[in-house]
């Protein structure tokens, strides 16, 4: 394999393939209180129905991941990250169409989860493949220049609804996801180079062993046999491996799982809500766009930080997770305590700087403790765990709003959502000292 050609050059087509597609696919997400708080208040809609949908859309991440892995054995990387990209634009085109709130979790929770549930593992997979040793600098870069361009997105949104309002947002942020498309050709593109490859060594192999005829006909008859079975026995067991649940027997495992779904849910969430609750407290369109740009240029700098650091010195993931988390707790107190523009724009920018050490962490604390054949199985079970969280938590933090007429009770609530994290893994250390 090391003698594949242009591999490296290729695997920095695939960071520009997979910034492309997370720009198109999720780059408005914190930017969502923009888009959605007059036209919530116009239709008078719930805060409970946009959590949802993004608690859907995080559990849908899950079920296109273990859709992609599924129907990868039958079709290449290329098609299933196309049918992900066309669900994915499917489900913003029909944004366009709907007359409230209620109506998101099925077009962004569930058409746009599934389509870019389908597209993550395609990037993820790529960048796995072509970078071994420079792993945590690629994926930091990756994030990094993705956060450049979303640190501009909330000020070029209150351009465009001062000028083509809600629906002209719409659109535009429809014509912006077919930009998945070319983003998912670049990995099949690599992916080519690399099957050439594998295929020579395939030929290679079958000189070396000779004739295997017989022992092929065996095979195609075993298959044959095989096909007999019923398609729902297949399903279930393509899920099962998919999943790998039997690295469920590993408890640590559970316990970075369970507590990171939490954090995660916990970190999302805040910043979908965060322009609510500064609306809420008087702030005008201009205010909560800078804030939000603050805030995603502090997690730009991070990212930046963390890829050059650990390009220098070993990193424990874990524990900069671990760390990032209680931070962010800290954090998060004074930002619900104050209301004044100023500290509202630095404790916003210290979260930033936060989030950046947890998106970057997050996949790695699991890929440094399981092996790298179990990883596949255990980020989509992480996946599913995190949906599931979502699922179930996100209506609650939006229901605290509707009842209490308040945003506030929602962040105390977000608040709480980092104590499995900050509770159960000290816990874990101090079992397994013992």
């Amino acid at each position: 394999m090391s003698n594949l050609p242009d591999v490296d050059k290729w695997g920095y087509v695939v960071c520009f393939g997979t910034v492309i597609t997370f720009i198109a696919g999720i780059g408005h997400v914190n930017s969502f209180g923009l888009i959605y708080n007059d036209f919530i208040i116009d239709t008078n809609s719930t805060a409970k129905s946009l959590t949802t949908a993004h608690g859907l859309f995080a559990i849908m991440l899950a079920v296109g991941g273990i859709l992609l892995n599924i129907i990868a054995k039958h079709i290449s990387l290329k098609s299933g990250g196309l049918t992900g990209a066309a669900l994915f634009i499917t489900g913003a085109f029909t944004t366009i169409l709907i007359t409230n709130a209620n109506q998101l979790p099925i077009t962004f929770g569930i058409l746009q989860g599934i389509g870019f549930g389908m597209m993550v593992p395609v990037c993820f997979s790529s960048i796995n493949f072509y970078f071994v040793r420079k792993r945590t600098f690629a994926m930091s870069l990756v994030k990094a220049i993705q956060g450049i361009i979303v640190m501009w997105y909330p000020q070029l949104l209150r351009v465009i609804v001062s000028f083509y309002g809600f629906r002209g947002v719409l659109i535009i942020l429809s014509g912006i996801s077919l930009h998945t498309i070319p983003g998912m050709l670049t990995m099949e593109c690599g992916n080519k180079t690399t099957k050439i490859h594998l295929n020579k060594i395939a030929k290679l192999g079958d000189l070396e062993n000779g004739d295997k005829s017989e022992e092929t006909n065996d095979l195609l008859e075993s298959k044959k046999a095989k096909e007999n079975d019923s398609r729902a026995k297949r399903v279930w067991n393509d899920i099962t491996e998919t999943l790998n649940v039997r690295i469920l027997n590993d408890l640590i495992y559970c316990n970075i799982c369970f507590g990171q779904s939490f954090v995660n849910f916990s970190d999302l969430t805040f910043f979908i809500l965060q322009p609510m609750l500064l609306f809420q407290h008087g702030f005008d369109k201009n205010e909560v766009a800078t804030i939000i740009s603050v805030g995603a240029g502090a997690d730009v700098t991070g990212r930046f930080a963390l890829a050059f650091i650990s390009n220098s010195i070993h990193v424990n993931t874990r524990l900069l997770y671990f760390a990032a988390t209680v931070l962010t707790l800290v954090a998060r107190i004074v930002f619900i305590k104050v209301q004044a523009f100023i500290w509202i724009a630095v404790i916003t920018g210290i979260l930033g700087a936060l989030r950046s050490c947890i998106h970057v962490t997050s996949s790695l604390v699991i890929s440094n403790h399981v092996s790298a054949a179990d990883f596949p199985g255990a980020y989509a079970l992480f996946m599913l765990s995190t949906g599931i969280v979502n699922v179930f938590t996100a209506p609650l933090i939006g229901a605290l709003k509707d009842i209490y007429e308040d945003y506030v009770p929602s962040f105390y609530a977000l608040l709480a959502c980092c104590l499995p994290c900050l509770v159960l893994w000290p816990l874990e250390y101090i079992l397994v000292k013992k």
